[in-house]
């Protein structure tokens, strides 16, 4: 009797340990916050490393190009009478700039409050999600066009997932502009929470790469586009 009562307790006790379980397996490609894989992560950013040094003339190739299909985008950029060619040309590299930011952008907070104030700009300016996602399906298009001989299934498949992102989060009047919810953020008198040297040396990173993102995604819509 006695060794059947140790036996028993063995047994509970090793059923506790043994079999573990086994872990729940993903099948597929692993996705970050922002819906990438890292292959699709990985061609992006070469890409972008190929084109940096040409962003200027590629993003005027590109949205020159735009223009010529929908001509009526070129009247946001006058001044009254005249053609304003600063906003023009800044705003042909400012867009391609835009993009490189959120290819680089590891961040999944700071990458939707990018895609947010660039949709709450062109909306100021009266420029639709249709025009807006039709030229980052005019850029994704011209970059396969140029590195067709090194571009990969990985590459396009990323760029397809930065339009789609574009094309989804414009003319959505429920977003709450990002500029807004920073600028409350840096008047609110409170002191912050825990360590007070090390969140005001987050806060200033924080807003230091937020400010050169808000710059980017404002200066996509200069004088209206």
């Amino acid at each position: 009797m006695m060794s059947e009562e140790i036996v028993g307790k063995k047994t509970s006790l090793s059923s506790l340990i043994y079999p573990k379980r086994i872990p729940n397996i993903k099948f597929g490609p692993i996705k970050d916050e922002m819906g990438f894989t890292l292959s699709e992560r990985l061609a992006l950013r070469q890409a972008w490393n190929l084109i940096k040094p040409f962003e200027r003339r590629y993003g005027q190739d590109v949205f020159y190009s735009f223009l010529n299909d929908y001509s009526w985008g070129i009247k946001k950029f006058g001044n009254g009478t005249e053609l304003d060619l600063k906003a023009l040309h800044s705003h042909a590299f400012r867009f391609i700039n835009f993009f490189g930011l959120l290819i680089e952008e590891k961040d999944s907070v700071m990458f939707q409050l990018m895609i947010n104030d660039n949709n709450q700009t062109h909306s100021r300016c009266k420029v639709g999600s249709f025009f807006v996602g039709h030229l980052a399906q005019a850029l994704a298009d011209y970059v396969l066009k140029v590195f067709h001989k090194v571009s990969s299934l990985s590459l396009e498949r990323g760029l397809d997932k930065l339009v789609e992102k574009f094309q989804n989060y414009q003319d959505n009047p429920s977003i709450t502009s990002a500029h807004n919810r920073l600028s409350k953020m840096n008047s609110d008198p409170r002191p912050p929470r825990g360590n007070p040297v090390e969140a005001q040396g987050m806060n200033r990173n924080y807003i230091g790469r937020r400010t050169s993102a808000a710059d980017a995604a404002s200066a996509t819509a200069i004088s209206g586009f």
